[in-house]
């Protein structure tokens, strides 16, 4: 019984450093008014640029959890755990397409 807890103990450290879903990565709260200088074109150019951003760590993120899977069925462990992931970047873009959003609906763009 032991072997078993301590077995389970294993696997659930392991899963813990496991990639996150990019679904599961929460937004960093940015402060109203970063964007206050953009009129409604330069807002509409920067939330491009942000989506751009996003889905390239969108990928990475994918990637890393793929990776991780592999990693832990082939060597018991979660390779982004040494490679690193992309959930800093994702929850700092998610943060700008909320302040972006949120600036362009207090000048009606």
């Amino acid at each position: 019984m032991k072997r078993r807890s301590i077995c389970a103990l294993a696997v659930l450290a392991l899963l813990a450093g496991c990639a996150k879903p990019v679904s599961k990565i929460s937004a960093v709260a940015l402060p109203d008014g970063i964007y206050a200088s953009l009129d409604c074109a330069g807002l509409a150019a920067e939330r491009t640029r942000v989506e751009v951003r996003l889905a390239d760590a969108t990928k990475r993120q994918n990637k890393a959890q793929m990776d991780d899977a592999m990693g832990v069925f082939l060597i018991g462990v979660p390779v982004s755990s040494l490679t690193g992931d992309a959930e800093g970047e994702i929850a700092g873009l998610k943060g700008q397409q909320d302040a972006l959003a949120r600036e362009a609906a207090k000048k009606g763009c």
